[in-house]
């Protein structure tokens, strides 16, 4: 859609409203009612100018979106976003102003009116009707991204890589080399669930993968990781082990007595990855070697050399007892921030400052590199990252950073939103002065600024796991 037709008919019609201001009350005529409804995975939220239908994801599915307006122009227009789409374009810049520069579909071309790309498709939104979609995306994105957490929460896989495979999303538990998943899915064979009544006979065929179920109750569906270059998995030196539910099951839960999916989670229902990988360890793939051990006189040593295991160390911020244990959170969240493009809301940085400022106050003036902290504080303060770094050093010590930190605390709290830039200097000298200075701190401090830290970090492992692979 051309962006300087509808420019100059906005012009037009504003105008013509001008000369004919009762036609206001005829266009008001139009808008939509508000409104929020919600039932089961659907959710519509509607402002006067805006409205938007969307199907939120469930487990390991995808959402999609549509949206329409009310205006006399645009009426008619239906924009379909897909999964990729919402978290690419729509989740970053939650709750803040059209003008903050905080959303990446947003541009603003003037004092009325913005830009705003949707998909693939382009439109010119009076300041009125970007408020309205704004307010709309707020409500279904938080639910997008609550159900999102959710799914991660109750089935135990933010420790697992996240991938794309068979058409469909899966985590990577551990890796085995071809001849110990060779045992595996030959085992699932030969005790599928319809041969026997043992303990061990309970799978159920599903081609190269293993469906562990007794034909009604599904527990969980391991699947290896293929590769597309080859037709076949076998060629492959190594072997991923995918957890995966089946779609279609968590479907067939909810037609039946149980009003959710994850009211089936547990032992006896639907295991999580963690349980599953546990499962896997512990007692399938033992129980596998020790039967086939005699029979193709095995080497059991050499069979569990074959398990590559991978282990997550920052599922969550967990208990901090050594300011060093900041480190690895901090240096997420600025790999988060080389990637983020647009500008951050302050109040989700303001505690943080103010917290971090107070845990390294107490730091021993020797500390090393104190040009580099200070370089990174006066860059703070510059208009654009072209100006010349100061040559002259005299009078830098740590006070005198103390004090550019204190001021940088004072502003973001009267600010409405933050740079990328500046956020990244501030935690890369967070970080410098956490390795290298001598500092003393209470246990206090430490839980405060772990408090203080936790959304923006939970925000970061977020965006960096779902939003930033979607562009």
């Amino acid at each position: 859609m051309s962006n300087s037709w509808i420019n100059d008919k906005y012009n037009l019609i504003e105008k013509i409203i001008k000369c004919h201001p009762d036609l206001e009350d005829v266009l008001e005529t139009c808008n939509f009612k508000p409104s929020i409804k919600r039932e089961g995975c659907q959710l519509v939220v509607v402002q006067p100018k805006v409205a938007i239908a969307c199907n939120l994801p469930k487990a390991f599915g995808e959402g999609n979106c549509q949206i329409d307006f009310s205006n006399i122009i645009l009426k008619g227009l239906k924009i379909s976003l897909n999964h990729q789409d919402i978290l690419s374009q729509l989740m970053t810049g939650i709750n803040t102003q059209p003008d903050w520069g905080c959303r990446r579909f947003l541009k603003q071309l003037d004092k009325n009116n913005f830009e705003v790309d949707l998909g693939k498709t382009t439109v010119i939104l009076s300041e009125l009707e970007t408020l309205d979609l704004c307010l709309c995306i707020d409500t279904v994105c938080q639910e997008y991204k609550k159900s999102i957490i959710e799914f991660e929460n109750f089935l135990e896989t933010w420790d697992f890589e996240l991938i794309n495979v068979a058409n469909s999303r899966g985590f990577i538990l551990f890796s085995v080399r071809q001849k110990l998943w060779k045992l595996m899915q030959q085992f699932a064979d030969e005790f599928d669930y319809t041969k026997g009544k043992s303990e061990w006979h309970l799978f159920h065929n599903e081609g190269i993968s293993i469906r562990v179920s007794r034909g009604i109750r599904d527990h969980t569906f391991i699947l290896p990781r293929v590769d597309n270059s080859n037709f076949s998995i076998w060629s492959q030196n190594k072997i991923d082990i995918i957890y995966k539910i089946n779609d279609v099951y968590l479907q067939s839960i909810e037609r039946g007595k149980m009003t959710c999916w994850q009211q089936d989670i547990g032992l006896r229902g639907t295991w999580t990855a963690k349980y599953t990988k546990q499962w896997l360890l512990k007692k399938y793939i033992p129980k596998v070697i020790n039967y086939y051990l005699d029979k193709f006189q095995l080497s059991k040593a050499e069979l569990l050399s074959e398990i590559i295991n991978y282990q997550g160390d920052r599922v969550q911020i967990k208990e901090i007892n050594e300011i060093r244990d900041f480190l690895p959170y901090l240096r997420d969240i600025q790999s988060w921030l080389h990637i983020y493009q647009e500008n951050i809301a302050a109040k989700l940085l303001q505690s943080y400052y103010q917290t971090f400022t107070d845990l390294i106050r107490n730091t021993d003036s020797s500390i090393t590199g104190i040009d580099y902290i200070m370089r990174n504080l006066l860059r703070m303060k510059w208009k654009n990252t072209q100006e010349k770094i100061p040559q002259d050093s005299i009078g830098w010590n740590f006070k005198y950073a103390l004090n550019c930190l204190d001021e940088q605390v004072a502003r973001i709290n009267t600010s409405k939103y933050e740079t990328t830039l500046k956020v990244d200097l501030i935690t890369r000298t967070f970080i410098w002065i956490i390795e290298n200075g001598k500092i003393s701190f209470s246990q206090a401090q430490l839980n405060t600024a772990k408090h203080a830290l936790q959304p923006l970090w939970e925000q970061s492992r977020f965006e960096m796991r779902h939003v930033f692979i979607n562009r």
